[in-house]
């Protein structure tokens, strides 16, 4: 505990910030506690541990081991889906437009995302997954929440052997990879990075998470919710092409996204635009966390702590904010000061409307 105090890692400067952060965290967790155990679930299974070949990658001795997580993914889709270095994470868009789903019943709020959103590749990924299983038609949303799971496990155990051959990077933000966790897991990985339905309210299914925040993707009541891009989400996927793991981003891609939440998601927009305000002056941590806070009286500080982080992580991914505390304190890059200088200015109110 005092190495990381003394070394200043996560802008902590006592034990006291340290140990509530800890706290919070702790309670984020109990608030999704384990699921009951599934017919006939597996016990805990091992992820791959060695590095993993793109053409033989079911070969390694991890995926031995793991090989239930991602049972009856098909041989097309693993040989999509395998990593040889990082360069094999760049997202390229189906040549072919997949089925468009624009009138939709889905419905999300307009405001900026949880912190436990962390990190905007692996929606993207995703979202190129959804293209994929829709190139002839739509799919239900849980088909579509259960292959892509299949799937994530796939990737995010190939990510994990990446990681012990490249030190120091963190490849696995989000994807699914701790097993002896796996329905806690799963369901982090289908909330944070794709979203969640709730139980239709009149003409309208509530929705939540990055995706359809973005309005990038849409359900319909027929098929069992049919899910499909929209056109909409079909643009961000072709503008982003060329996205991968090699991080930060580049810096036209992240204008393109950028430029995509203005217009389709100001919400989320707002939350960058704000924490590039707000650490123009270089704040420490708590200095940063309350900043949010202001703008949200109603957030208890738990929930301001994880959207603040979770926006400075996500600066981090697009090259906005140094990658280290300078000193105890969040700067911003370059390129940060750029986007800055070039937005417009967004305001949220206290119940977290935008105008």
């Amino acid at each position: 505990m005092d190495e990381t105090i003394v070394a200043e890692r996560g802008g902590f400067r006592t034990r006291a910030e340290l140990m509530r952060e800890a706290v919070e965290n702790l309670l984020d967790e109990l608030d999704y506690p384990e699921a009951p155990p599934e017919r006939n679930s597996h016990g805990p299974l091992l992820l791959a541990d060695s590095e993993v070949s793109k053409n033989e990658p079911e070969q390694s001795a991890g995926f031995t081991e793991a090989r239930t997580l991602f049972a009856n993914l098909p041989a097309w889709e693993r040989e999509e889906l395998a990593l040889d270095d990082l360069t094999a994470t760049t997202l390229t868009a189906p040549e072919a437009r997949p089925f468009i789903l624009d009138r939709g019943e889905a419905s999300v709020a307009n405001g900026p995302l949880l912190g436990l959103h962390n990190r905007d590749y692996v929606s993207m990924w995703a979202l190129h997954r959804l293209a994929r299983y829709t190139a002839d038609g739509p799919i239900p949303f849980e088909d579509y929440l259960g292959r892509i799971t299949k799937a994530a496990w796939y990737y995010g155990a190939q990510l994990h052997a990446l990681e012990r051959s490249n030190p120091g990077r963190k490849l696995t933000v989000l994807f699914p990879t701790n097993s002896t966790k796996q329905p806690s897991a799963e369901r982090g990985f289908q909330n944070f990075a794709i979203g969640t339905l709730a139980r239709r309210v009149g003409e309208g299914i509530p929705a939540s998470g990055p995706l359809f925040a973005w309005q990038a993707l849409q359900v319909s009541s027929d098929n069992g919710l049919g899910t499909g891009l929209t056109t909409a989400g079909w643009r961000l996927l072709k503008e982003l092409d060329g996205l991968s793991l090699e991080l930060p981003h580049d810096p036209a891609l992240m204008e393109r996204f950028m430029t995509y939440l203005a217009e389709h998601a100001p919400g989320d927009r707002w939350g960058f635009d704000h924490l590039l305000a707000a650490a123009a002056d270089g704040p420490d941590r708590l200095a940063l966390v309350n900043r949010f806070r202001e703008t949200h009286p109603e957030w208890s500080p738990a929930t301001a702590s994880s959207v603040a982080q979770g926006y400075v992580a996500r600066a981090r991914e697009w090259g906005l904010v140094e990658p280290r505390l300078i000193e105890g304190r969040y700067w911003l890059t370059d390129i940060g000061r750029q986007l800055r200088r070039e937005s417009s200015p967004i305001t949220a109110t206290s119940e977290g409307t935008l105008k």
